[in-house]
């Protein structure tokens, strides 16, 4: 949904849209979802297949449903290793090239493996697979044919608040420092420790295009970091630990991916999250197979059983991380429609990694 549309909304518009998650409508989504996406045609799997698939995914990825029903249906086993960061998930990967035969990064991560030579092009065993991926949410510029990075969710990065001690709305992005003056903010204000991120939004309250790579730019950005620790008690938090630190209001304002503001909100009521105006950084995350997987074919099935629209369907609504498969979006727990999760900047306004 276009943002300027989203910011249109009333809070009470909005807080009605996100009880909807609630009761009897969760229960009837789930049942439409059941009957109509569950009957779609499954991947068809090559002759051979290995007892076993190892892959390396996010730490938040859940894939407790998708796990048993891959296993059943196919009879190979998942081995699943998880990591928090695409720097943690390339120095595994780059230490260990032939451990895993599917890797879960972000695409800009997933670009840069393939041109360091670190994959293969993924393998299409069913092409009718590919039909609903809504190709509009990638960077055109990185592998925009899908041969090694296969698109699976994305997230856009905003602004968690507490609107209990936080006046105003985030409307841009100098929102974060314009509340130094109030003795409760300070020491609770929070971003991401991802020194790319960390940088890139720092980047924008500048008004400085978080793309660039200029050494003058980068400077700037973490001169305008360090200035905000001493004058904010600014504080650099892992992705996993902002929602406990905002559920316990040891922080009252962070910088979040749009997904993670959702979980936050489905907790406590009285966070919400906006993208500010202007440029929005985003991320879209995917698959990719390394180039020394010992089962390569067997890993273009799991994808390819990952974009089956009920897989993504299940993993979305558990995850709150908005599925590229359009078909699957259609019957996703309003919660997640209409919530932080799909808030994004028009497309002009993307910014990719």
């Amino acid at each position: 949904m276009p943002r300027n549309t989203l910011l249109t909304l009333s809070w009470a518009a909005l807080l009605a849209a996100f009880t909807l998650v609630l009761g009897c409508q969760k229960q009837h989504l789930h049942k439409e979802a059941v009957r109509g996406l569950i009957e779609d045609p499954y991947p068809v799997a090559p002759n051979t297949l290995p007892p076993a698939l190892r892959m390396l995914v996010w730490s938040d990825t859940i894939l407790d449903e998708v796990k048993v029903g891959f296993e059943k249906r196919y009879g190979v086993k998942l081995e699943i290793d998880t990591f928090l960061t695409n720097d943690e998930a390339y120095d595994r990967l780059a230490k260990t090239p032939t451990k895993w035969d599917l890797i879960m990064v972000s695409q800009y991560m997933a670009d840069r493996m393939r041109r360091e030579d670190l994959l293969i092009p993924v393998q299409r065993l069913n092409d009718f697979i590919y039909q609903y991926i809504d190709t509009s949410v990638l960077n055109e510029q990185a592998d925009p044919h899908m041969q090694y990075f296969v698109p699976f969710d994305y997230t856009a990065l905003g602004v968690s608040f507490n609107i209990e001690y936080m006046p105003g709305f985030p409307r841009k992005w100098d929102y974060l420092t314009a509340h130094k003056s109030i003795p409760f903010i300070f020491g609770r204000i929070a971003m991401p420790d991802d020194m790319r991120y960390a940088l890139a939004a720092a980047m924008l309250y500048l008004g400085i295009d978080p793309a660039s790579t200029s050494p003058q730019n980068l400077e700037m950005a973490k001169e305008m970091l360090i200035a905000n620790v001493k004058t904010c008690g600014l504080r650099f938090i892992p992705d996993e630990k902002i929602k406990s630190e905002m559920m316990n209001n040891d922080v009252l304002l962070a910088i979040t991916w749009s997904a993670e503001a959702a979980g936050i909100l489905r907790e406590r009521s009285n966070c919400r999250f906006l993208v500010p105006e202007g440029k929005c950084i985003m991320t879209v995350d995917g698959f990719s197979i390394p180039k020394g997987a010992p089962s390569p074919e067997a890993a273009a099935l799991f994808i390819e059983f990952m974009l089956h629209p009920y897989n993504s369907l299940v993993v979305a609504n558990r995850t709150l991380y908005p599925s590229v498969n359009m078909r699957s979006m259609k019957h996703a727990d309003r919660f997640l429609i209409n919530g932080p999760s799909c808030m994004l900047a028009a497309p002009t306004d993307r910014v990719h990694m």
